[in-house]
């Protein structure tokens, strides 16, 4: 396979992951294998799962694993000379924070057997370490997509585009604000809060390339801002927390408007040779 296409797959599959943990927490299905990580509850000495919510969490775990695998083997392609160094150190930050990533998922089903226990605390972490594993792997692709197919300004704009067009739904969708919190929406949610982080990414860095320093910066912090508005989406109830992510969102909306307008202003296409910034 391509390598451009193995690093696409793999990323895919990461927020996959992800967004199935998200629902996987939200039902509490991981709490139904028995603490039997990585174990579950079923037949062939607990291989299983026995009922339908084990296999949210069975299947959570089988999805980490195949996603795991495709990450090993983007990185093990990218150092054998598939990827620039700056592609082959953003594979080598998200294979090592991998298995940290494992560690942490045990966490939120071993209960009984661990002091940390499935707190607030360990949900967070876990969540912010899916974001940095997605996070290298978006930058990876794109710096790959960038070495190999000139950067315009059309290509950073049409990102900007994309993020701004979804920021007014994932306001609408802000816990309690419209609708009930459920796992539909709640999936929807997080979806499309990690399709704006990518196109931000995209900006942030494609901006980079062509040596447009402030929309590189502010595409940056947008990104940044939508996943904390994420993390703290998972731990934030009543009128403060809402406002907070309601607050967040419309910061990295401006933040994205401006550098959408940014470029816009540029009178003629600025390319980046193929490999600039390696």
């Amino acid at each position: 396979m391509d390598f451009r296409r193995l690093l696409l797959v793999t990323t895919v599959m990461t927020a996959i992951t992800a967004l199935i943990g998200v629902i996987t927490a939200t039902t509490g299905a991981g709490l139904t294998c028995e603490a039997r990580w990585p174990l579950c509850d079923g037949a062939v000495f607990g291989l299983f799962p026995a009922n339908f919510m084990s296999f949210i969490e069975w299947f959570h775990r089988l999805v980490a694993m195949v996603t795991g695998l495709l990450i090993v083997g983007s990185t093990i392609a990218a150092w054998r000379g598939a990827g620039s160094r700056r592609v082959r150190l953003a594979m080598l930050v998200a294979v090592l924070l991998t298995p940290l990533q494992v560690v942490f998922g045990a966490f939120t089903v071993l209960v009984h057997e661990f002091v940390f226990g499935y707190s607030v605390l360990v949900l967070t972490l876990h969540f912010g370490l899916a974001s940095l594993i997605l996070g290298s792997l978006v930058a990876a692709t794109v710096w790959t997509h960038a070495e190999r197919s000139p950067v315009s300004t059309t290509g950073v704009r049409r990102a900007g585009t994309v993020a701004l067009l979804g920021f007014p739904v994932m306001v609408a969708l802000t816990p309690r604000l419209f609708f009930s919190f459920g796992e539909i929406v709640q999936f929807s949610y997080y979806g499309l809060g990690f399709a704006i982080f990518s196109a931000l990414t995209v900006v942030s860095l494609w901006g980079r390339e062509i040596d447009l320093r402030g929309v590189s910066m502010a595409g940056a912090t947008a990104a940044v801002l939508v996943i904390a508005q994420l993390i703290i989406t998972r731990q934030a109830f009543g009128d403060t927390g809402q406002l907070l992510i309601v607050g967040l969102s419309f910061a990295a909306f401006a933040l994205t408007l401006v550098s959408v307008w940014r470029v816009r202003t540029l009178g003629s296409e600025v390319r980046a040779s193929p490999l600039a910034g390696d």
